[in-house]
């Protein structure tokens, strides 16, 4: 299938060619077809799988022009809303509707004052979307298009009660898709609570997983040898761009200063830093040429990257979900990637053996 076959508007499908989009995915071609149709839909989706697309067309191609706040997209971080955001400008540029992202971390009046555009579509954080609400500047009494996305995300981080005091700002008649790595039990209850009898459930884990298309492996060494590693496997192929991840802010700005010693173009991401410093870096980092991102989990989900050929984990894990977000960096869209683990003792071993086992992955020994 592709895109043309959907029943959307010539300027949608020529925004869609003009970003390079000719196939759907397996996420795409299932979703778009039933959010057209204005379904409520609960879509159990990893990212990786184009999953904003899937529900980014269909809502431009619902929405009417001129009607203010006609939909709101939740997200349980900034990177992530300022990512679904430009993803959705580039699609609706043609169609004249806009969108505008509102997040912690930057001024409030400036965000007030994007909103006195009138956009259709708002992309937002729930603790400054609460915020707006009850100030007054959003207004969701009349909107038809609710999605939360990375509902697992936002209920481990304590939003549930924020995302359920947003949904009753809206109308009981609206469309509702909801998208989630996971479906625990307090999903699932939102999801009776809040969405059609008539939904759709997609488990679209499985079979997009881009775990598969990830080639994982493991090297055995001393922590003093941790550098000389990590600086090998930057050199593999100076095209492509390298993601390392670190269990902490300090190891992060440490590990910086290390690689440019070395002479090697690396930047460093974590919560740190200012919210304007963080897109900075991010913006530097996707227009790099090759080039190395150091962050701390902050990125591992929901910044989608072109171009990351390497995943390396330069501090052992050892909870599943965080290997399979920050891995979901690489291999997108149907291309190939590396993740490499930097393990410095047994255990850390044991644990890299036992997320293996868990998502059913052969994880090798590099030599």
């Amino acid at each position: 299938m592709k895109f043309e076959e959907f029943n959307i508007s010539d300027s949608l499908k020529q925004a869609i060619r003009e970003k390079g989009f000719e196939k759907p995915s397996d996420v795409q071609e299932q979703v778009i077809p039933v959010a057209l149709q204005g379904k409520d839909l609960v879509g159990k989706s990893k990212t990786g799988t184009g999953k904003t697309a899937a529900f980014a067309i269909p809502l431009i191609e619902n929405i009417r022009r001129g009607q203010t706040f006609s939909a709101l997209i939740i997200t349980p971080t900034r990177e992530l809303a300022i990512q679904v955001k430009t993803e959705i400008a580039s699609l609706s540029n043609s169609s004249g509707i806009k969108v505008v992202a509102v997040f912690g971390g930057e001024s409030v009046q400036k965000q007030i004052g994007l909103l006195k555009i009138k956009p259709e579509i708002i992309v937002g954080t729930p603790g400054r979307l609460l915020d707006f609400i009850g100030r007054g500047n959003l207004d969701f009494s009349k909107a038809g298009f609710l999605i939360l996305d990375e509902a697992d995300r936002m209920f481990d981080m304590g939003f549930r009660d924020d995302i359920e005091k947003i949904i009753g700002s809206f109308p009981r008649e609206r469309q509702t898709m909801l998208f989630s790595a996971t479906m625990p039990e307090t999903i699932k209850d939102m999801v009776d609570r809040h969405l059609k009898e008539d939904k759709i459930f997609f488990n679209l884990s499985e079979d997009d997983s881009p775990v598969d298309e990830v080639e994982q492996y493991y090297i055995m060494l001393n922590r003093n040898q941790k550098i000389d590693a990590l600086q090998d496997i930057i050199n593999w192929d100076n095209n492509v761009k390298t993601l390392v991840f670190c269990r902490t802010k300090r190891t992060v700005d440490w590990l910086e200063k290390q690689l440019s010693r070395r002479r090697i173009n690396a930047i460093a991401l974590h919560g740190d830093k200012r919210q304007s410093a963080r897109n900075a870096i991010l913006n530097k980092f996707k227009n790099m040429q090759g080039g190395v991102l150091i962050a701390t989990d902050i990125v591992a989900r929901g910044i989608h990257v072109d171009n990351i050929g390497h995943v390396v984990n330069f501090d052992a894990l050892d909870e599943t979900e965080t290997y399979l977000h920050r891995i979901g960096r690489t291999a997108r869209q149907g291309k190939r990637g590396i993740a490499v683990s930097l393990c410095s003792n047994v255990m850390e071993l044991e644990n890299l053996e036992r997320i293996g086992r868990q998502i059913n992955a052969e994880i090798s020994e590099l030599r």
